[in-house]
């Protein structure tokens, strides 16, 4: 007489579940070249149209921006870096929908001695802390698709409004890291002069977009973002 250990799993069992998953691996990366296909497809017809519409890319971008988990020395927090002459943060792209992409808002002084600013992006799927820094830090922004936002500038300033986990208070800072903050900063300021006339853009992230807090769940607690 046989007898079945009812603590196993019989062999029909496990080809379903091998089938299963074999499933959900070929439809997400069917879901991420078609990603990035969309993504090439749109850029190789031109940009001239974001280009017309600064204010509305800008407002997209930052007020679309992801609660992209990441372990860094500070622990698991958002990823969101503010400088007084960039700010850098992860988003959904403007040029192709849902696309979670790196970004970047970088002030740079031209030839003329005046000032641009720049917005550069990159797709982003599985960057770990040391890669989203690096984007920066490395210069590989520079390599990005990128477009002029503003140019030929007299000044310009940037400034991030957040909350303060030690004063338990909301202000205007010069620097702005979520990794300490463990929250990302609600408002972006963007003040500059041209033409002798000064000029405020404010942009809000909304912390409680349902897709960034779909990235965020998901980055959180399935470890992208962590460096094993």
């Amino acid at each position: 007489m046989c007898r079945y250990s009812k603590s196993g799993y019989t062999l029909i069992e496990v080809i379903i579940a091998v089938a299963i998953f074999s499933m959900m691996v070929v439809l997400g990366t069917m879901a991420f070249t078609q990603g990035l296909r969309q993504y090439k497809n749109i850029l190789s017809h031109g940009l001239n149209f974001w280009q017309n519409a600064k204010y509305v890319w800008l407002t997209k971008s930052v007020g679309s921006m992801l609660d992209y988990y990441v372990k860094s020395p500070y622990g698991w927090a958002p990823f969101f870096v503010g400088k007084s002459d960039y700010f850098e943060y992860v988003s959904v792209s403007p040029i192709a929908n849902s696309l979670p992409v790196v970004a970047i808002i970088k002030v740079h002084k031209n030839k003329k001695g005046k000032y641009d600013i720049t917005y550069y992006e990159k797709p982003v799927y599985t960057m770990y802390y040391e890669d989203l820094v690096g984007f920066y830090k490395l210069g590989d922004y520079k390599k990005s698709t990128s477009i002029r936002l503003f140019k030929n500038l007299s000044s310009v300033k940037l400034r991030y409004y957040g909350y303060n986990i030690q004063t338990r208070e909301y202000n205007w800072y010069k620097n702005y890291s979520a990794l300490k903050q463990k929250i990302l900063p609600t408002l972006v300021k963007i003040s500059y002069k041209k033409y002798k006339k000064n000029h405020t853009i404010i942009l809000g992230a909304n912390n409680n977009s349902l897709i960034k807090g779909i990235y965020g769940m998901i980055y959180l607690f399935g470890g992208v973002g962590e460096k094993r």
